[in-house]
């Protein structure tokens, strides 16, 4: 019965998360800038973006491109809600672990560990502060979910401190 109980505890929250990211990114269709790049495959996802709405984007789409890694900031900004959408329907998939590479800063250990801090930074200044509550959700959210806290946690913890906070704001946000 408890493990009933969690489990829907769980689902209530997968719910509530869900409409907090549907409340939080308009489904308006994108007219802006997708990507700098002019590979081919970053033309097949400047194809498959063009006009839509984030909500609009097929499985097959979404699965194929894996994250929103290779999108420029106001396009990275209007999409990534499909893709943590996405990730939430599959905790294994590749979708929602490329989309969580998206969102936290890289190699902590690194030279310049800060380097994907500031890539993340230009990125989240195009955002609402509902919009990165959000993310917040999110990445709070999957951690509690994934199988590996210790690998993963520092990542997590370096994303919500230093990328993902409320601006101007002084209070820690939830």
């Amino acid at each position: 019965a408890a493990g009933i109980d969690r489990m829907g505890r769980r689902m209530d929250a997968l719910g509530q998360l869900r409409e907090q990211i549907r409340q939080a990114f308009p489904a308006t269709p994108y007219f802006g800038p997708i990507t700098p790049c002019d590979c081919e495959e970053c033309r097949g996802i400047r194809e498959g973006l063009r006009h839509k709405r984030w909500d609009e984007l097929s499985t097959a789409f979404l699965d194929n491109t894996c994250s929103p890694v290779l999108l420029g900031p106001e396009a990275f900004a209007v999409f990534l809600p499909a893709y943590m959408m996405r990730g939430l329907d599959d905790y294994g998939s590749t979708v929602l672990e490329l989309t969580i590479y998206s969102i936290c800063p890289g190699d902590l250990d690194g030279e310049d560990p800060d380097h994907g801090v500031h890539r993340l930074l230009k990125r989240v200044r195009l955002m609402q502060p509902a919009q990165i509550q959000a993310v917040r959700a999110f990445l709070k959210f999957v951690e509690k979910q994934w199988d590996d806290p210790e690998w993963y946690g520092p990542y997590f913890a370096n994303a919500l401190e230093k990328v993902w906070r409320c601006p101007a704001t002084s209070q820690q946000p939830s």
